[in-house]
């Protein structure tokens, strides 16, 4: 398994990432790579990041609803499921302790060409941007390690 913290991504047993859970506050989460019908891709700027939209999966929500959920949530688009994508493991210290965040990665799509985005700005979304496939790559290899993780996973 890969487990990222801020820009570093290792490789990690699956025995220590047990561990890992055991100790901090575990969240499944859910998350969508989206594309329109011409193939461009969706960006959101999330503080100084591009990043994806993801959340956290609600009780009784399946992975999939979780995810098309968070995408309607921090964009505004009704997106369609497609196939799996990968899990992705990250930690990060908030609201006073630390989080080990798992999260299932989905491709979706949209019905027409680059439709109208609302950011969530009380999630910090700054922006919901549609690019070209090459310009999200480049944005995802400069952004998290689990961006990293997804962009490697869809060459």
């Amino acid at each position: 398994m890969k487990l990222s913290y801020r820009h570093l991504t290792v490789d990690v047993p699956l025995r220590v990432l047990r561990r890992l859970k055991a100790r901090m506050r575990f969240v499944r989460a859910a998350g969508g790579v989206v594309r329109d019908s011409e193939g461009n891709m969706l960006l959101i700027r999330r503080g100084n990041h591009w990043d994806l939209p993801k959340g956290k999966v609600e009780e009784g929500e399946s992975v999939v609803q979780g995810a098309l959920r968070e995408v309607m949530e921090e964009t505004g688009l009704k997106a369609a499921p497609g196939g799996f994508i990968v899990k992705t493991y990250h930690c990060y210290n908030l609201y006073g302790g630390w989080h080990l965040k798992q999260t299932f990665w989905y491709n979706m799509t949209v019905p027409e060409a680059r439709p109208a985005t609302t950011p969530q700005a009380e999630e910090g979304i700054t922006e919901a941007v549609w690019v070209e496939p090459r310009v999200w790559r480049r944005r995802m290899r400069h952004s998290f390690g689990t961006m990293r993780i997804i962009a490697r996973r869809l060459r």
